[in-house]
Protein backbone atom coordinates (compact mmCIF):
# COMPACT_ATOMS: atom_id res chain seq x y z
CA UNK A 1 0.00 0.00 0.00
CA UNK A 2 1.45 3.40 -0.80
CA UNK A 3 1.39 5.95 1.73
CA UNK A 4 2.34 10.14 1.23
CA UNK A 5 5.44 9.39 1.91
CA UNK A 6 6.45 6.54 -0.72
CA UNK A 7 9.81 7.63 -2.59
CA UNK A 8 8.80 8.96 -6.39
CA UNK A 9 10.69 5.09 -7.25
CA UNK A 10 8.26 3.40 -5.17
CA UNK A 11 5.33 5.36 -6.85
CA UNK A 12 6.45 4.40 -10.30
CA UNK A 13 6.91 0.61 -9.63
CA UNK A 14 3.41 0.69 -8.55
CA UNK A 15 2.24 2.73 -11.53
CA UNK A 16 4.10 0.58 -13.56
CA UNK A 17 2.82 -2.41 -12.05
CA UNK A 18 -0.56 -1.76 -12.68
CA UNK A 19 -0.16 -0.78 -16.41
CA UNK A 20 1.20 -4.04 -16.72
CA UNK A 21 -1.99 -5.65 -15.74
CA UNK A 22 -3.81 -3.32 -18.50
CA UNK A 23 -1.53 -3.50 -21.10
CA UNK A 24 -2.84 -7.26 -22.47
CA UNK A 25 -6.31 -6.20 -22.49
CA UNK A 26 -5.61 -2.80 -24.08
CA UNK A 27 -3.91 -4.34 -26.88
CA UNK A 28 -6.43 -6.87 -27.60
CA UNK A 29 -8.77 -4.78 -28.54
CA UNK A 30 -8.90 -2.75 -32.06
CA UNK A 31 -11.37 0.12 -33.14
CA UNK A 32 -13.81 -1.19 -35.90
CA UNK A 33 -13.78 0.90 -38.80
CA UNK A 34 -15.98 3.88 -38.95
CA UNK A 35 -18.47 3.87 -41.69
CA UNK A 36 -18.04 6.62 -44.44
CA UNK A 37 -20.62 5.21 -46.73
CA UNK A 38 -23.34 5.31 -44.39
CA UNK A 39 -26.27 2.72 -45.36
CA UNK A 40 -28.15 3.30 -41.56
CA UNK A 41 -31.19 5.59 -41.43
CA UNK A 42 -30.44 9.10 -40.26
CA UNK A 43 -32.52 11.22 -37.23
CA UNK A 44 -32.04 14.52 -36.30
CA UNK A 45 -29.78 13.82 -34.07
CA UNK A 46 -27.34 12.25 -35.89
CA UNK A 47 -27.50 15.18 -38.63
CA UNK A 48 -23.94 16.24 -37.71
CA UNK A 49 -22.66 12.93 -38.35
CA UNK A 50 -24.11 12.37 -41.78
CA UNK A 51 -23.19 15.59 -43.09
CA UNK A 52 -19.60 14.63 -42.15
CA UNK A 53 -19.54 11.51 -43.44
CA UNK A 54 -20.76 13.53 -47.17
CA UNK A 55 -17.83 15.76 -46.27
CA UNK A 56 -15.72 12.76 -46.31
CA UNK A 57 -16.94 10.86 -49.35
CA UNK A 58 -17.18 14.08 -51.39
CA UNK A 59 -13.54 14.44 -50.85
CA UNK A 60 -12.77 10.38 -52.09
CA UNK A 61 -12.14 8.86 -48.57
CA UNK A 62 -12.94 5.34 -47.64
CA UNK A 63 -11.88 4.91 -44.69
CA UNK A 64 -11.34 6.77 -41.39
CA UNK A 65 -10.30 10.83 -41.76
CA UNK A 66 -7.89 11.85 -44.57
Amino acid sequence: MLIDSSSSEDLRAFQDEIFAGDRPILQSQWPKRPPVSGGEVHVATDLGSSAYRRYLRERGTTFGVC
